[in-house]
């Protein structure tokens, strides 16, 4: 497979939440990409050839069993690399998708195995999101978002979608995984939520949000 193929599983993946029974839409595909519905359709016939992908008219496309493997497998070198980028190198959350985007395709089994070890095998990347093990089992993921928790709540932070636009804008105002914020104030209409972390007041919008996940604390 060639890299742009790998990346179709992988995002494909990613965005039916590892449900072999979600389609994904191509249009949906396209605007993550940033392509054509055309250039999508043209990829997505490609890797069905090779048995990875079954596309349904008007509804999407699924990973068949071995299209899963191989995205699990993606996935998995993607975030070791992440926690390898940050750790090691000391990147900040907002520049390790980019970096470990350009590592994973050369990465062979064995040196992903090995980093793997080096690292401790660690259940999560830097933006919190769960790491494959060898047998493709995974952590819980955080799903609740924190637009949805109420006023008066406590919010812990641990995961955030690897959005480079977002990580930079929650970096720029010193949020980060394990953060623990009380929601004081939400304007539904606007689609704002106020968060106070510490001594400090956040406002952030429906948008950002509604990309950050976590737990109610009690």
């Amino acid at each position: 497979m060639n890299p742009a193929e790998e990346d179709y599983l992988k995002m494909i993946y990613e965005m039916s939440g590892g449900n072999l029974s979600q389609p994904v839409k191509l249009s949906e595909l396209a605007e993550r990409f940033g392509y054509t519905v055309q250039s999508v359709n043209e990829m997505v016939r490609r890797i069905q050839d090779k048995g990875l992908l079954a596309f349904m008219p008007y509804k999407g496309v699924t990973l068949t069993d071995a299209g899963l493997k191989e995205a699990v497998r993606m996935i998995r070198v993607h975030r070791v690399w992440e926690v390898f980028l940050s750790e090691k190198l000391h990147l900040r959350w907002d520049e390790l998708h980019e970096e470990a985007e350009q590592l994973e395709h050369a990465t062979s089994p064995l040196v992903l195995e090995k980093l793997y070890t080096y690292l401790g095998e660690p259940k999560y990347c830097n933006h919190g999101n769960p790491i494959p093990n060898q047998l493709g089992e995974m952590a819980p993921r955080a799903d609740g978002h924190l637009y949805d928790a109420p006023v008066g709540q406590r919010f812990m932070i641990q995961r955030v979608l690897d959005h480079k636009p977002l990580l930079a804008h929650l970096y720029e105002r010193g949020l980060s995984l394990g953060d623990e914020l009380i929601i004081i104030d939400k304007d539904t209409l606007n689609g704002l939520i106020h968060v106070k972390k510490a001594d400090s007041i956040h406002v952030l919008g429906k948008s950002v949000a509604t990309m950050i996940f976590g737990k109610k604390q009690t």
